[in-house]
């Protein structure tokens, strides 16, 4: 079986292209920022799946959205059109897709291209609104809190908590990866409102998350007495504090 992998350079991508080369029978093919077009359309057309995980989250341009979400879904499903290749495609989509922001916009556009080659190419689509990620590799700095604060927390630097009530929707790295593999074998959750989901979401208050990382830091944590979040967060820190030490490099700046 042939996959192709999209925005493999990305958090998500990185663990999904890794857990698929250990599968044996399939082939893996790639896809970073600076792939040329070329070389794409001569994966999608071997590609027997695709996961579509390249994509524009943050920019000061509002056209980057447009053009890193709409457009280049848009490439793919014309270049399968064009191919006669109605392979499967799961997309990572966002919970933003739901909010009236640039990016969310083009998210919930990019959904509707993907709805569009479904009916009339007949591939089929599994769209994933995805909430708040973290894990092992996760870019500090960027768009995930848990990465900036373990970053920060193990550089010895200060961590900003505006409001410690706020409650975070989060999903383990390798609880995503272990549902988008489920798909290749028509597994994945479906939910009533169409849309794919992680099944296994933690909800944990802002306050909670920096106390937490906190103890870790100051080795008042006994692994034992933790939860199953908490362990997931503490072993994510850990990668962290083991980068942060010069040890090992655990995520790159490459974009998606």
């Amino acid at each position: 079986m042939n996959i192709l992998v999209t925005g493999a350079g990305g958090f998500v991508g990185r663990h999904i292209s890794s857990a698929l080369k250990n599968i044996p029978g399939i082939v893996v093919y790639e896809s970073f920022h600076g792939t040329k077009k070329e070389e794409l359309v001569s994966y999608l057309e071997r590609s027997d799946f695709i996961y579509h995980l390249a994509g524009v989250n943050r920019s000061g341009n509002l056209e980057d959205f447009t053009e890193g979400n709409v457009r280049v879904t848009e490439e793919i499903t014309e270049a399968l059109a064009d191919l006669k290749n109605p392979c499967g495609i799961l997309y990572a989509s966002s919970i933003h897709a739901l909010l009236p922001t640039p990016y969310g916009r083009s998210k919930r556009a990019a959904e509707e291209v993907l709805k569009a080659y479904e009916v009339n190419l007949g591939g089929r689509v599994y769209i994933y609104r995805l909430t708040n990620l973290f894990g092992e590799g996760a870019r500090p700095n960027y768009n995930s809190v848990i990465a900036t604060f373990c970053y920060n927390i193990a550089k010895g630097l200060p961590i900003t908590v505006h409001d410690r009530n706020t409650v975070l929707n989060l999903c383990h790295i390798d609880d995503v990866v272990r549902e988008f593999l489920k798909v290749l074998n028509e597994e994945g959750h479906k939910g009533e409102d169409g849309f794919y989901c992680i099944p296994k979401v933690y909800q944990v208050s802002l306050g909670a998350l920096a106390d937490s990382l906190l103890a870790f830091q100051n080795n008042t944590a006994e692994e034992e007495k933790l939860s199953e979040f908490e362990k997931a967060l503490y072993h994510t820190f850990l990668s962290y504090r083991k980068e942060c030490s010069g040890s090992e490099v655990i995520y790159e700046n490459s974009a998606d």
